[in-house]
Formats: structure tokens, sequence, C-alpha cells
């Protein structure tokens, strides 16, 4: 298999002198990564009829910028995140990555899933090199290493998922996803399944890989706090269909630590966010019941 070039990788991984430190010089200085979604509608049919999942979407995300998608269950975040992969094809509308159209499942995206989705037979090391190996990296294990290095998986390299803890196979699931060095990362409730401590140490770990390498990240979350603490941009979605109501900046100074949860401005942005989520969370109620 031939080798291929890849958004944000360069040259790097093809020869022995990949190092984690030349990923990060060149991270530092890249510009790929800038998402566009255009009047996107998505509507499937279910039992005859048609259902709109996502209703006329527009959403600009900068290169290297992390945005959160929050929202109640059922409001079209993990169907949004899913055509911006292009696992799902808009029925209306276009998404955009670097100013080419995604209309097939993207190289240029990782995507990180509720459950870790690693495959079994394999241990860590194939996991995280797999898709390296399949895009024709020369040195699809180096790469794997570097990165598990990353996530400190390092002396699990031979392990099997099913040895690991949920934490642990989460962290495996972003080193795998990061592995191609994509510009985009995508997240749909990643830590959900996660106990509250294991989950804010790997939402703590998630922003040191990003501040590491900037990837433009896009990740679904119901939780307040988590889209808060993490992200520089909330769009909070309405359901029924699907769409983005209202975007709030998280004017917090980053790096951040759980720390940051005590101080008056956290508190203030967290006020904003829950007023409209009440909001939203009052009007569906109310049109269940009248």
């Amino acid at each position: 298999m031939t080798s291929k070039k890849l958004p944000g990788l360069a040259a790097f991984e093809r020869t022995k002198n990949f190092t984690l430190q030349s990923l990060q010089q060149h991270e530092a200085e890249k510009t790929q990564g800038q998402i566009s979604i255009r009047n996107v509608t998505i509507a499937f049919k279910r039992r005859h009829q048609k259902v709109t999942a996502v209703e006329n979407v527009n959403l600009n995300v900068k290169p290297g910028e992390f945005v959160a998608l929050l929202g109640a269950s059922g409001c079209g975040k993990s169907t949004l995140l899913n055509a911006i992969a292009g696992i799902v094809k808009p029925t209306e509308g276009t998404v955009w990555i670097d100013n080419q159209q995604v209309v097939e499942p993207n190289p240029a995206c990782g995507v990180v899933f509720q459950h870790h989705s690693l495959f079994p037979w394999m241990t860590v090391l194939q996991n995280v090199s797999f898709g390296p190996k399949m895009l024709g990296f020369k040195v699809p294990n180096l790469v794997g290493m570097q990165f598990l290095t990353l996530v400190g998986l390092e002396k699990f390299k031979n392990y099997y998922p099913s040895m690991l803890s949920g934490g642990m196979q989460q962290r495996v699931g972003i080193a795998r996803a990061l592995a191609t060095q994509p510009p985009v990362l995508l997240m749909d409730e990643p830590f959900a399944a996660l106990d509250a401590q294991t989950r804010s140490i790997m939402q703590e770990e998630l922003l040191k890989i990003w501040t590491t390498f900037k990837t433009t990240v896009v990740f679904v979350t119901h939780d307040i706090d988590e889209a808060i603490f993490l992200s520089d941009r909330v769009c909070i979605m309405q359901s029924t269909p699907g769409s983005i109501k209202e975007e709030i900046f998280v004017d917090l100074d980053r790096p951040r630590t759980s720390e940051v949860m005590l101080t008056e401005q956290y508190i203030q942005v967290r006020k904003k966010v829950l007023s409209v989520i009440r909001q939203e969370s009052l009007k569906s109620f109310n049109s269940q019941w009248h």
C-alpha cells in the first residue's frame, strides 16, 4: 500500500525520525480544521413517515477551536456530528472541512464514540496503529507508540481492551483517533459511561492533549459543566427538530483545571447556559402535555 498524505501530518510519519515533538511543532503552525455547516437539514424515514432530526443548521468552527454541542437526548447532536464525519448525508445543505465538501466518511476526521469501539481481538498498540497502517504509513507501530505515550498508556501496549478500565479504554480510543493526525476530532459523549471522578480526570487529560495539538474539536454532551469546562464555545441545541438555539462563548482562561468551576466567572457563564437550557426544557415539557 502506498503512502498517503493527510492534512496535519506532512512527511513526519514517513520517516524513522518521526517524533512527537516534530508533530507538536507542526501543529503549532497549522491552519487546517475549519468546519462549515451550511443550511443543513437531515431527515429520516421511519415507518413510512419522514422524521426531521436536524433542521437548517448553520455553524462555522475555526481551526483549533473547541466547540461543544449541548442539548437533551434526541435533539440531533449526534446526527449533526455524524454529518460532519461524513457518516450521515444531509438531506439538504452541505458540510465543508477546509473548503472541501464532505460527501463520504472523511479521513480528515478522527471520531471518538461514547463506547470505545476498540477491536477486542487486537492489542492496545494494534488498535492505535490500525488507522496509520490502513492509510499506508511506513511506520504505523512507531506512530501508535507515540500516541500511546501521549495518553500515558505505553506500558499497556500488549494488553487487550478487556483488560483495561473504562477510562483507560477511552484513552486508547482518543489515541487511536489522533494517530492519523486528523485536523478535526469529533467526540460523541466519550465520557458519559464513566464514574464522576474518572470523568473529571479524563476531561482534564483531554484538555492537555488538545492544548498540545490544538486540533479542532466538536464535542457532543448533555452535561452543562462538561460543555463549559472543555470548550471555547457552547452551542445549545433545541429539539424537534434539532437546531442551534443559541451560542455562548466561554471566556475563561486556559489552561483550565477543575478549580475554575469555583470561580465567579465560571458561575456567570453557567447561569447563562442554564437559563437557555431551562427555557428549552420547559418548552419541550409543555409541548408534551398540552
